[in-house]
């Protein structure tokens, strides 16, 4: 029995072989290079594909660029932590020509301002501040404090930092969050002045109107542009922390709720009395009632000024006014009311199902019909709560 095999070719007979590729390495992206910088600078902290973690105190960092040009650049940080309500958001701006500059620009900022005071805010660090009254209980803060950030000069105004003028006013602002976050900014450049102080985020002009002034003892002189920048972290002291109800998801998703409510035609009583028996607790139900029509107002009317300053008027009881950063529900109700517009593209009648229900458009509706200017207007925010009613 005879098997027929093929000849073997020898090497020099086969067909040249295309050499095997070498892999590619693919660049990092801008955000990777972000965090791979901050990894480095921040002893401790792990790089897990697009986060940066931080195992020590549980945190975790993200970043993205929202804006970005061949100059320019605006990025948006994402720190989360299980003491926080809702997430730490913090922007940075600037320019370089390439990318390797523009993420060192980015991280550096961002390292030198929030990372500066968290870190140590977090490991418990900071010194003891006055105590905070709000609805009739006392909370107390520590504050941990980042160096002052300079352009343009070689001290802030009047030789203090931020925190040591705008302390008095800033924690009569703070609710019962178990951490709070301020950003003060000032600048100046000739006559004119951009300032801003931030509380978890939020603008508050009063408050800003603070900085305005500071910043106008600089002279005119000198630095086209003169700017100081510090960030501030106050966490709560464990034994006068509360235990709210709710989360930030809870709440925004009751706002989802009572936006399709409104956008329904439910009536307006019978709105209240469902997100009353929908809510984890009565008093979000209250809140988010109160609040939604009121935050799409404003949402919408970006031209009107608004007091930082809310009334409630319990049943029966005296009105309380406190400043809108102390209301726990503020933050993610409006987180509810621009992912509605962002994402379901409401028409023009069901938004106005909302702010039909808002009383500030009604005062501005009046205000106008009188011969007042929009411009000149600052219109206030009040809330008919229960007897019961808890502000968290």
């Amino acid at each position: 029995m005879f098997s027929w095999f093929k000849k073997k070719k020898k090497e020099s007979d086969l067909p040249p072989s295309d050499p095997m590729p070498s892999p590619q390495l693919q660049e990092p992206t801008l955000p990777q290079r972000v965090l791979s910088i901050l990894s480095q600078m921040c002893e401790g902290s792990r790089l897990e594909g697009d986060t940066l973690q931080f195992p020590a105190y549980d945190l975790a960092l993200q970043v993205s660029f929202p804006d970005l040009d061949d100059l320019r650049f605006r990025m948006e940080a994402t720190f989360t932590h299980p003491s926080f309500f809702g997430p730490l958001v913090e922007s940075t701006a600037g320019a370089a020509p390439d990318e390797e500059q523009k993420a060192q620009s980015a991280a550096n900022q961002l390292y030198y301002s929030v990372i500066e005071a968290l870190l140590p805010a977090l490991k418990g660090e900071g010194t003891p501040q006055p105590s905070v009254q709000l609805w009739e209980r006392t909370h107390l803060f520590r504050a941990s404090v980042s160096g002052v950030i300079l352009q343009g000069v070689e001290e802030p105004p009047q030789g203090q930092d931020l925190w040591s003028g705008m302390q008095e006013f800033i924690l009569p602002c703070l609710g019962t969050q178990n951490v709070y976050w301020v950003k003060l900014y000032l600048a100046r450049m000739g006559e004119e002045t951009s300032c801003e102080v931030r509380i978890n985020g939020w603008v508050v002009p009063e408050l800003t109107q603070h900085l305005v002034e500071l910043a106008q003892t600089w002279p005119a002189e000198g630095a086209a542009l003169k700017s100081a920048k510090q960030y501030i972290v106050l966490v709560q002291d464990k034994d006068t922390q509360i235990n709210c109800p709710y989360s930030f998801e809870d709440a925004k998703d009751l706002t989802r709720q009572a936006i399709e409510l409104f956008e329904g035609g439910m009536e307006y009583e019978v709105i209240r009395d469902t997100l009353s028996s929908r809510a984890v607790d009565p008093s979000l139900g209250e809140d988010v009632f109160g609040f939604l029509p009121e935050l799409v107002t404003s949402t919408l009317l970006t031209q009107v000024q608004t007091a930082s300053q809310v009334l409630f008027q319990p049943d029966g009881k005296e009105a309380q006014t406190v400043w809108f950063t102390q209301c726990r529900a503020w933050a993610p109700v409006y987180a509810a009311i621009r992912e509605h517009i962002g994402k379901d593209s409401p028409t023009q009648e069901q938004m106005m199902t909302m702010v039909s229900a808002s009383a500030m458009s009604q005062g501005l509706s009046n205000a106008l019909s009188q011969g007042s200017k929009i411009e000149d207007l600052v219109m206030s925010r009040a809330f008919l709560v229960s007897n019961g009613y808890m502000l968290w």
